[in-house]
């Protein structure tokens, strides 16, 4: 459980930066390639399907997509969100990789903080500092000069590593030419697979997860029933929603169909200007009552978020079934619904998945809203110019 808090708090750290920051270099197209021979001296942020670096960024590279490559040189560091993240460039600081499948077989000067479901440190990954590796299955083939934590459920280390090797996982395998010269700390229901030829130079310590105290128990059970409790609120809000205000719903999830990116990225900076904007007017004694509606309002839209996203993944789904058919939106909510709960269940990449959820849900309130204005304006605009007046009901 400290480790999903952990990521929480390093996920919302590293994408309120970037905003805060203010780029200079906003890169919005369904593939954004950054040529070998091209060099940018500043920030840049990529929101695509595809993006690839073979150039240099001097300064720090962030980048949301569905899949992105960096081959090029980093001068600052890499905060890298997408389905799949390959990096096999340099990094002269720190690197910080989500998705679902993780490659890395390039150098990072700093740190690394990889969390997926497929995590792969390739045998030509060299990181300087500490490595930090979250998810489902983990290869660790390359070299970390400093220590190793790990938390997840297969393991297996065929590497170099320098320092301590620190886990949490469910089965660890060791296999030659590994070679842990700091000492082996875990924590596993089975000892881990030590073969012959590989080497641990410190201390092993293997430790046995603790069984659950009755008093947890019953707190998992009230667990349970708490999640069954929100599930039904979010169901009653969503139907509210899509009956209530179908015009700014269906706009909202068109926003993510034709905007995935784009509306991820208005999501991120709805989220800095609903609460460090807020706290910051709440430190201010005049500007406590508008700052606690701003923070307010900030926590309905990340909440009202999940229905919109619902809907998009529920559309997904029956349209991968039915192409021709028109489903219902409240059938697409509610079956969109259940798929966003069962996945946010998952170990370690559920908080992932919750986190991107409510933030992408965010971006398409606003831009839902935002286009339901322009086109609001566009039909008054178009009565006025043939002289009639929109709000008068005769024809």
């Amino acid at each position: 459980m400290n480790h999903y808090r952990h990521i929480l708090a390093i996920m919302l750290l590293i994408i309120c930066l970037p905003a805060i920051s203010f780029p200079s270099q906003f890169m919005s197209r369904k593939t954004v390639s950054i040529a070998k021979d091209e060099k940018i001296d500043d920030d840049v942020y990529i929101f695509s399907n595809n993006g690839k670096l073979y150039g240099r960024v001097t300064g720090d590279f962030t980048a949301f997509c569905y899949d992105i490559n960096t081959v090029g040189e980093v001068g600052g560091n890499a905060n890298l969100f997408g389905y799949r993240v390959d990096l096999n460039g340099t990094i002269e600081k720190s690197a910080r990789l989500f998705g679902n499948i993780v490659n890395v077989n390039g150098q990072v000067l700093g740190n690394l903080l990889a969390f997926g479901n497929d995590l792969s440190l390739g045998d030509k990954a060299v990181i300087t500092r500490d490595a930090n590796f979250y998810g489902q299955r983990m290869t660790i083939d390359g070299t970390v000069n400093g220590n190793l934590t790990l938390g997840g459920s297969d393991v297996i280390i065929s590497g170099i590593v320098n320092g301590d090797v620190t886990g949490e996982v469910e089965k660890l395998v060791i296999i030659p030419p590994a070679n842990i010269k700091g000492n082996l700390k875990y924590t596993s229901k089975t000892e881990a697979v030590i073969e012959s030829g590989a080497v641990v130079q410190g201390e092993t310590t293997w430790k046995r997860p603790e069984e659950k105290k009755a008093a947890e128990e019953g707190l998992s059970v009230f667990s349970v029933l708490t999640r069954i409790l929100l599930f039904i609120m979010a169901l009653l809000v969503g139907i509210i929603l899509i009956f209530s205000f179908k015009s700014h719903t269906g706009q909202a999830v068109i926003q993510i169909e034709k905007k995935f990116w784009f509306t991820f990225a208005v999501g991120c900076l709805t989220f800095i200007i609903c609460t460090a904007v807020a706290f910051f007017l709440m430190i201010l004694i005049v500007g406590l009552p508008l700052g606690i509606f701003l923070l307010g309002f900030g926590i309905m839209l990340f909440y009202i978020g999940k229905i919109y996203v619902s809907i998009y993944v529920g559309k997904l789904l029956l349209r991968a079934v039915n192409k021709l058919r028109t489903f219902s939106m409240a059938l697409e909510f509610i079956i969109g619904l259940i798929i966003l709960t069962v996945l946010f269940q998952l170990p370690y990449l559920g908080w992932v998945i919750y986190v991107l959820t409510f933030l992408l849900g965010m971006g398409a309130a606003v831009n839902g809203y935002i286009a339901l204005c322009r086109k609001y304006n566009s039909i008054a605009a178009a009565s006025a110019a043939a002289g009639i007046n929109p709000s008068d009901p005769r024809p």
